[in-house]
């Protein structure tokens, strides 16, 4: 896969929009759609839509809160082992 190049013009007049049909935010309302939908929605190339995502989902949050993810999906997922694998040692101490 090569250097991808998103126009920033581009960027900015579907960002709100991507982000609005996409999975990047849960909803009750409505299931988000893929990209390939989303680029079919909107007439664009899905390489597109997946750029303009990826981007609009980082400008969206800083970077405290993709650490506090990372933290949450980790203690997640140990957890999750302890339980599914009866291995309370696995568990984080606190």
């Amino acid at each position: 896969m090569g250097v991808f190049k998103l126009d920033p013009e581009v960027y900015k007049r579907y960002k709100d929009e991507v982000l609005k049909l996409c999975n990047s935010f849960q909803r009750i309302d409505r299931p988000g759609l893929s990209d390939k939908q989303i680029a079919a929605k909107l007439g664009l190339d899905e390489r597109t839509v997946t750029e303009i995502r990826c981007v609009a989902e980082r400008d969206c949050y800083g970077l405290d809160e993709w650490e506090k993810a990372i933290e949450f999906k980790r203690r997640a997922t140990l957890e999750w082992s302890a339980l599914a694998l009866k291995r309370p040692d696995l568990r984080e101490s606190s």
